[in-house]
């Protein structure tokens, strides 16, 4: 489970910004990968080569290299995976002429080959995601995918059992399941949100008055489904304030962070926010926090240098 939103601030920056949720200790790192680093898929016989430097975070998958859940490149283009269970559909094998890839492999794919979101949604078309068990946790890994770039463009590509779908992201806000369409039309049951408190209304001879400051955002879902996560996230983006968009992401994300031990899966491990993440897209920076710190990690894509580098947490 993740939440990830776009955000461009009064300074016109953009930025991509993430929750991981995962039950499963990732151990991740960010890492910075030159251009033309030939990556090995976790297809078999399948390797592919990056055009462009990218910083990312992910896991090193050993006799495979790394595996990214988010990122950016040189061009400003980014990039984040988010879990999709029980409605991802990939192909059961390679098909010839296409650039086959793990759905894991898909966001080194994609920082190192896109500069913007319409390239990426272009080249949607050549590529083939395989059903593959991942080694690090043992299974196929169900995911979907939220990009944006420098031009203030968002996307969401999704791959189920109906074909490949790549959604315009008016809202800029991506959790997990249901598709994205039905996110956005469930919307429309929170039209009665807004940041200014409700005024009076009268019931016959009878006047009623607010219930406190922050009746304006009454319904606003809590919970930490992914339906309630979605609404939540594109409320508190929407008002939020944009003089500062690190400030403001800091606090969108918090808005959705899960803490340790409130959500638990049914073989009793607990799904959290193992990290959050905010990314600079017009800086080249990315800021990074694991569950246990009190501040943002903060690390720069160098795109001149012609060695991958992990930076040290």
């Amino acid at each position: 489970m993740c939440t990830a939103v776009t955000f461009t601030d009064k300074k016109s920056h953009h930025y991509l910004a993430r929750t991981m949720d995962f039950s499963f200790e990732l151990d991740t790192r960010v890492v910075s990968i030159p251009k033309n680093h030939v990556f090995d898929s976790l297809v078999s016989d399948v390797s592919f080569k990056t055009e462009h430097a990218f910083l990312a975070a992910g896991q090193e998958i050993e006799g495979y290299g790394y595996s990214f859940g988010d990122g950016f490149n040189e061009k400003g283009f980014a990039i984040a995976s988010l879990y999709f269970e029980k409605y991802a559909k990939y192909s059961a094998a390679p098909i010839d002429g296409k650039t086959n890839l793990a759905s894991t492999d898909l966001v080194a794919w994609a920082l190192g080959n896109a500069e913007s979101v319409d390239e990426f949604a272009q080249k949607i078309s050549s590529i083939n995601i395989v059903d593959v068990v991942n080694p690090v946790i043992m299974e196929k890994v169900p995911l979907h995918w939220i990009v944006t770039d420098g031009f203030g463009n968002d996307g969401v590509l999704e791959i189920t059992e109906s074909g490949v779908h790549f959604y315009r992201n008016q809202v800029g806000v991506m959790t997990n399941p249901p598709e994205f369409p039905w996110h956005m039309e469930n919307l429309n049951h929170y039209n009665n949100l807004q940041p200014n408190d409700f005024g009076s209304k009268t019931y016959g001879d009878f006047t009623t008055f607010w219930d406190g400051p922050g009746s304006g955002t009454r319904g606003l879902p809590g919970d930490y489904t992914s339906i309630s996560r979605f609404v939540r996230a594109a409320y508190v983006r929407q008002y939020s304030e944009r003089e500062n968009g690190l400030v403001a992401l800091s606090h969108i994300l918090n808005a959705v962070d899960i803490p340790k031990g409130v959500k638990k899966k049914s073989d009793g491990l607990s799904d959290y926010t193992q990290y959050k993440a905010i990314l600079d897209l017009d800086d080249q920076c990315y800021y990074f926090m694991k569950y246990g710190d009190a501040a943002f990690m903060k690390a720069f894509l160098d795109s001149n240098s012609d060695e991958v580098k992990e930076f040290q947490h």
